[in-house]
């Protein structure tokens, strides 16, 4: 009797280790499955931080390549097509898409076939009704700006006058409890672009 007592104890603990065992490798499995896991998602996290740090490193590249191709534009006559056209780029990569032409002819080339002659007449419609209500808004070429509030009394230009970074100062009369009074405007253009504005 005491030989089948130790043998079912012998049986039992082998099952137990056998238990234990699996026990073990299940406990291990998870925690590296958890550990897999919170890895993933602490990746996942951090990665529209750098995306956004790609993004920010390729604008910096894009305005330092666009410095060095400027450089390149040497006659007046490619001075002044590139400062006509600047309000009209839509960003950096068209910039550079122009800028990278070999000779005036091409760009004038990539100007035609680009359509970005076309755009004031679209930016037109788009900006009609602001235009109309003589407003203005952010993005809006500066030929607009004047087709809507007209000439500027006063011009500051910031840095180089090719790159139409540029302060226009308006005064206008408007109506108001006490009559009319001049109310002074001030609008900040970069790339020939309205940025924003303030009122005095």
């Amino acid at each position: 009797m005491n030989l089948i007592l130790i043998s079912n104890t012998k049986a039992k603990a082998a099952s137990l280790l056998k238990c234990s065992i699996l026990y073990f490798f299940v406990a291990i499995f998870l925690i590296l499955s958890s550990c897999q896991y919170i890895e993933k998602r602490r990746h996942q996290e951090n990665t529209p931080e750098e995306n956004s740090n790609f993004n920010g490193q390729r604008e910096a590249n894009n305005k330092q390549k666009i410095r060095e191709l400027e450089k390149r534009l040497l006659t007046k006559q490619e001075k002044q097509m590139y400062s006509r056209l600047l309000p009209w780029f839509q960003d950096d990569e068209e910039k550079i898409a122009f800028l990278s032409q070999s000779s005036f002819e091409a760009r004038q080339s990539w100007a035609q076939q680009s359509g970005i002659l076309n755009r004031q007449a679209q930016l037109n419609s788009k900006y009609k009704k602001l235009i109309e209500n003589q407003d203005i808004a952010i993005g809006m070429p500066n030929d607009l700006v004047k087709k809507s509030w007209g000439d500027p009394l006063q011009i500051e230009v910031s840095g180089n006058p090719l790159f139409k970074n540029e302060k226009w100062r308006y005064s206008r009369s408007v109506s108001s409890s006490e009559g009319f009074r001049q109310e002074k405007r001030i609008v900040y253009f970069e790339n020939g672009k309205v940025v924003g504005w303030e009122t005095e």
